[in-house]
């Protein structure tokens, strides 16, 4: 080819060149050019191995949508989504490379509260990344709980107990004054903070309705599971007049409980009748799996849901001519508040968790659904840095002002199980509920019920003139998940001190494994809030769980002295006894060290042989009033319980520097009202630690055998002087 002869230039070259210099001449600059193409964020996505099929579909939806609304829009934000199973044998190793993963600007889920609670504290770790994190259907009550305050951990449904009291509030208004016994089918997880939340919540909110229990019943694994199935299924009519919770902790324990049933059916007389309870199951029982096998009796139940206003689970139908699954429409939701969020962070210049927090604040103006015609004007108004006020596909975008731990008001449906099919029976919202729509106010929900009391002494006992005081203290469980426990008991110990015990009349009783725990950055101390005072002495110990059976209980209380148990008490019968016992605790027995227990008979027996004036006993343990229920007669005993005995007692005060729980409610409202007060009767003890104590029903219990509360106070277990 030849060139230009002035320039040099090929003439293919230059008539490209020429090309070029109108275009410069006629297009935009080049930054206008370069934000036509769509900013990519990379997201991760982590869900159950079965959820991930129909996730991938719903994401393809909503990502097709988010285009589709910004059509028009010069600067776009495209989402490039990564899917992972938190079922997969490498999912520690793949959430550790996420949190150092810079290029990875968002995670949506995991949808387990176990894998979520790992996750977050791998993010913990790397706090300047400030990497948001957003659980479509992360429900359980103490991971939301204890990450109610880390700024980049976002819960998009309210936690379990929202679904419980849909539940049980569903239960109390279907059979009004006439309640039917209500059972509580759930997984024994152990007992230790991260405890089924329905174990933890079913007994509380069931006294808060009204509804009588008649038992929880907790399974180990699929051999205890179906024992209970016998119980509850049979050819006893009466059994037809329960009513049943069952929160199966797996597809598979779900049809377990559907199969056994079905032997029980089948192996029925031809002259009798199979009848079983009313049952209402969690959103653990919503499945494709469980819908197309479980065929051997009626089950109701409920599951989080997208707002029916909305219309998103009618076109969701419409396309997939398949109902939601649990969690879908939360997930939905999670990826167009990203979108947004990178969309107003661009305009605004902060950081795409501040916008997230500004998208879920906004009420600026009137904000469009979840329609692409809708989604335009939004992004629009996000991208001119306004904040409108916008309701996703699940619901309100309402997030609890003060902690932002999830959204203050979920919809749930009631469905039925019919040939496979979950059909939806009704939509209800917990906005409006009769506790406060907002979402700590859940785990901060006070008991209304409260117990009465008759002035007058129905006891008929004549009590000596009080001689001396004797006090035994217990931390009943060990290891550093229960360091509040210990740190309890240590206080107790130390406020029977300041008001006049001397440690030969205190007999104290712990494991010692905490105050040089490897965990504890506070080597040879043990407190009960982060401000708070040292309160371990190791010269206190009198004995080592791990060196005691609960018989030997029985001859401490007794003062039966030997070479091994060479310190008890000594009372008689005109001496008062106080006793602090502080551990977990299970339906009939509480724990003693983790591989023993003390069945409640055995202590009931114990304190029936025990020779005392009157003996105060105090309980912090889950399903506590158990024990005083089963202890009612004994003369002279009082107890007052954490829990009642269907109900666990909650953990209180969370130290985000040590990791765990410092102190349990229960405990620190006794502590607290004897600090205000040392003079405090009986009756107003009970009321003040009642109105303290969140999640659970403080009783007390035998007072019609030990005198009346009004006329009976504190002073009578305290002193100043001893003889």
């Amino acid at each position: 080819m030849k060139k230009n002869k002035k320039t040099g230039i090929t003439g293919r070259t230059a008539a490209a060149f020429m090309a070029f210099f109108c275009l410069l001449l006629t297009a935009c600059s080049p930054e206008e050019v370069l934000s036509d193409q769509p900013r990519t964020l990379k997201v991760a996505v982590i869900m159950e191995q079965g959820e991930q099929a129909r996730w991938e579909r719903t994401a393809a939806w909503a990502l097709q949508n988010i285009a589709e609304a910004q059509r028009s829009m010069n600067e776009k934000v495209q989402l490039e989504l990564t899917f992972k199973s938190q079922d997969d044998a490498d999912i520690a190793n793949y959430m550790k490379q996420l949190a150092e993963d810079t290029t990875i600007v968002a995670i949506v889920g995991p949808t387990t509260s176990v894998c979520a609670e790992k996750l977050a504290v791998e993010l913990g770790k790397r706090k300047a990344y400030n990497k948001p994190m957003i659980t479509p259907c992360c429900t359980h009550v103490e991971y939301q709980r204890k990450h109610a305050n880390i700024p980049y951990i976002w819960n998009m449904a309210e936690s379990d107990i929202a679904q419980i009291e849909v539940l049980l509030s569903g239960v109390a208004s279907m059979y009004g004054s006439d309640h039917m016994p209500l059972m509580l089918l759930c997984e024994d997880d152990g007992g230790d903070q991260a405890r089924n939340a329905y174990a933890e919540w079913f007994g509380f909110i069931a006294e808060e309705y009204g509804l009588t229990v008649h038992g929880v019943y907790l399974y180990k694994d699929e051999a205890d599971l179906r024992a209970y199935v016998h119980k509850m299924c049979g050819t006893d009519w009466h059994l037809s007049s329960r009513t049943l919770l069952f929160n199966p902790s797996s597809p598979q324990m779900a049809l377990a409980f559907d199969d056994e049933a079905g032997r029980i059916k089948a192996d029925i007389p031809p002259n009798k009748y199979f009848y079983a309870p009313y049952i209402y199951c969690s959103d653990a029982f919503v499945s494709e799996q469980i819908a197309a096998a479980a065929t051997n009796i009626t089950y109701e139940g409920v599951d989080l849901y997208a707002s029916p206003e909305s219309g998103f689970n009618k076109a969701y139908h419409h396309r997939f001519n398949e109902e939601l699954i649990n969690g879908e429409a939360q997930f939905y939701d999670a990826l167009c508040l990203i979108a947004y969020a990178a969309t107003l962070s661009k305009s605004k210049k902060m950081t795409l968790n501040d916008a997230i927090l500004a998208v879920v604040d906004g009420r600026d103006s009137g904000g469009g659904s979840w329609l692409p015609a809708d989604m335009s004007r939004n992004f629009q108004l996000f991208a001119q840095g306004h904040t409108p006020d916008i309701d996703g596909v699940s619901g309100s975008w309402v997030f609890d002002e003060k902690s932002h731990a999830s959204v203050c008001g979920s919809t749930f449906r009631r469905w039925r199980l019919y040939e496979g099919h979950f059909l939806t029976t009704e939509y209800v919202s917990t906005e409006g509920s009769r506790r406060s729509t907002s979402a700590k106010a859940m785990w901060d929900w006070t008991a209304m019920s409260m117990q009465n009391f008759n002035v007058d002494d129905e006891s008929g006992l004549k009590y000596p003139d009080l001689d001396d005081r004797w006090a035994l203290l217990i931390a009943a469980s060990k290891g550093w998940s229960n360091y509040r426990f210990q740190s309890d008991v240590f206080a107790m110990y130390q406020l029977l001190k300041q008001h006049g015990y001397d440690d030969d009349h205190i007999v104290l009783i712990c494991e010692d494994d905490l105050a040089y725990h490897a965990n504890n950055p506070h080597q040879g101390e043990l407190i009960i809030s982060d401000t708070g005072s040292n309160l371990y002495d190791p010269v206190a110990i009198d004995y080592r769980l791990n060196t005691l059976t609960p018989d030997d209980i029985g001859d401490i209380f007794q003062g039966h002295a030997s070479d091994r148990l060479p310190k008890v008490l000594h009372p008689d019968a005109d001496d008062n006894i106080f006793v602090f016992w502080s551990g977990h605790g299970s339906p009939g027995s509480m724990d003693f060290g983790g591989k023993q227990s003390m069945p409640y008979q055995k202590m009931s027996d114990i304190l029936a042989n025990t020779p005392h004036r009157k003996l105060l006993m105090a309980v912090e343990a889950c399903y506590s009033g158990g024990l005083g229920d089963l202890c009612q007669g004994l003369p002279g005993c009082l107890f007052i319980t954490a829990a009642n005995p269907y109900e666990t007692s909650h953990a209180d005060v969370w130290s985000e520097e040590i990791g765990v729980f410092l102190s349990n409610g229960f405990t620190r409202g006794f502590q607290e009202a004897i600090d205000a007060n040392p003079g405090i009767t009986l009756r107003d003890l009970y009321y003040t630690i009642a109105a303290h104590t969140t999640g659970s029903h403080v009783k007390i219990y035998n007072a019609q055998h030990y005198g009346s509360v009004y006329n009976n106070a504190m002073t009578e277990f305290l002193c100043t002087t001893m003889k």
